[in-house]
């Protein structure tokens, strides 16, 4: 299952798939904030949904290296503090984020980390249908919901004029991550049975998704700088 000791090759491969197509999704959004590309284009329904693939892959692997990690604690604190770097440079070039994708998961691996044993008890017939239930009803509540406090986004409820240029709050988004959690449950259970089990991805994959974080950190600095260069220069 793995290319490297202690690695699962299919997950690394998924997650440096997402890294890869997370650099396009950025890179355009580079090219529209300096006005090479129409404004409107990141709203259209074709890049919504791209962005969503992306998000929902970051996610879903994140929850399936939840069940099994022995650091979920250490992995969530880093994380959580990785996202808190992103949002104090966001705010310092004017695209705020508050609570973006790094503090969801960060968040998201501590609340495993105290909720393993009931998230465990969870019949894995009905974790699908469950978490895909409670995201949809989550999301249908938090869509339609604001409230008059400011300090409740991170939950998913928004207040009047809230803006964040990443947004990702613990609802509805933790049930992906439950989904993601049932997928690790399974691997683990099923072993060479599981689907994906043996599949070997290629090294141009696994690489970057092995070091997912360190990348996710520096590439969005290093498109906006080789985007700046080139706007000064033409």
């Amino acid at each position: 299952m793995s290319d490297a000791p202690g690695r699962i090759s299919w997950l690394d491969g998924w997650r440096g798939a997402a890294l890869y197509l997370m650099i396009v999704y950025h890179l355009l959004f580079d090219c529209v904030l300096f006005g090479w590309l129409p404004y409107g284009l990141l709203s259209t329904a074709p890049m919504v949904l791209f962005e969503r693939v992306i998000a929902f892959s970051f996610i879903l692997c994140a929850g399936v290296s939840a069940t099994l990690s022995r650091s979920n604690v250490r992995h969530g604190l880093i994380t959580l503090a990785a996202g808190g770097v992103v949002t104090a440079a966001s705010f310092a070039v004017g695209a705020p984020i508050r609570f973006g994708v790094l503090q969801f998961l960060g968040l998201a691996m501590l609340i495993y980390a105290a909720l393993e044993r009931p998230l465990e008890r969870v019949p894995e017939r009905i974790a699908p249908a469950l978490w895909g239930g409670l995201f949809i009803a989550a999301r249908l509540v938090t869509d339609r919901v604001t409230v008059p406090v400011r300090w409740l986004f991170w939950l998913g409820l928004r207040y009047d004029g809230f803006v964040s240029f990443d947004y990702f709050p613990l609802l509805p988004f933790i049930f992906v991550f439950f989904l993601g959690v049932w997928m690790g449950r399974l691997a683990r259970k099923r072993g060479d049975a599981f689907p994906l089990a043996g599949k070997t991805a290629p090294r141009w994959l696994t690489w970057p998704g092995r070091r997912s974080l360190a990348i996710y950190l520096a590439h969005q600095p290093i498109l906006y700088g080789a985007c700046l260069l080139v706007y000064l220069i033409a």
